[in-house]
């Protein structure tokens, strides 16, 4: 890979061929000691706007410049590639080894041993980093810790608050002093005693009267159930009610027989008349 590069004047241009493949442990180191120096720089101008303020990019090309210089031919997005990758294996084994210390399970214990006693196998069933070196994790561990530290300091010095809880140097005995005089007159003013309230008793009420008991008033007595009749006496009652109705619809019909020979006669009587006005006298 090559990439030609040109100064400010644009007279003068450089190529640079960058390495590929796998990095080496020297190619490491550098990039860590790079990467150090670049924290440090970048925090003796954390009080520049111009400095705080610049991109990634312009820092990354730092780096790499720094490496060109130590003899690490790799560029700037490489080196960011391999920074992650470094960070991320770092706090895998910085993570284990935390809690294989708070277990406080022995060395030699094949579930909870150290990581550098480990063998590749065992890491990869344990999802950890198989090739990290204790020289590459010990140079991390000195740039993420001394980072940590320059962070706080840097923050108390530039106004800004670090993360850490807040503790008064000394209780507030008096805030007299803070005061204006006119209210400090007030607050030594002594507090008069509240006056009690008296209040007016109650008006005694006459207790009412009491009612007199309502008179009990019995339930009426109640009857006895009737007797269910026997089949006999429902015979009976259903014949004479079929004699009654057959007697009335004869009574019916002779009434209605009647009264049709009632008309037949008053029509033959009108026929009559009407001859008799027929026949001459």
């Amino acid at each position: 890979m090559k990439l030609v590069m040109a100064d400010q004047g644009g007279d003068n241009i450089v190529t640079r061929e960058y390495r590929k493949g796998n990095w080496t442990v020297n190619e490491t180191l550098v990039l860590i000691e790079a990467k150090k120096m670049d924290d440090e720089r970048r925090m003796k101008r954390s009080g520049d706007i111009e400095g705080r303020g610049k991109p990634t990019e312009l820092r990354w090309k730092w780096v790499e410049d720094y490496c060109w210089r130590k003899g690490c031919l790799r560029s700037q997005n490489q080196c960011n590639d391999k920074w992650d990758n470094l960070m991320r294996d770092y706090k895998k084994v910085r993570e284990y080894q935390r809690r294989t210390a708070e277990r406080g399970e022995g060395t030699h214990s094949n579930e909870g041993s150290s990581y550098w006693e480990m063998e590749k196998n065992e890491r990869k069933v344990k999802n950890l980093p198989s090739n990290m070196l204790r020289l590459i994790y010990e140079r991390l561990e000195e740039v993420v810790d001394k980072k940590g530290d320059k962070t706080a300091v840097a923050a108390g010095g530039s106004g800004l608050i670090p993360n850490i809880p807040y503790v008064m140097d000394r209780p507030i005995t008096s805030v007299e002093t803070s005061l204006p005089p006119l209210l400090q007159h007030q607050l030594l003013a002594p507090i008069p005693a509240a006056i009690p309230l008296t209040l007016p008793a109650p008006p005694h009420l006459p207790p009412p009267p009491i009612a007199a008991a309502a008179p009990l008033v019995q339930p009426p007595p109640l009857s006895y159930a009737q007797p269910l009749p026997t089949v006999a006496q429902i015979l009976i009652q259903v014949s004479i009610q079929t004699r009654h109705q057959r007697e009335g619809r004869e009574e019916l019909v002779m009434g209605k027989a009647a009264v049709g020979a009632q008309q037949v006669q008053t029509t033959q009587t009108k026929w009559a008349l009407q001859s008799l006005k027929v026949l001459p006298l």
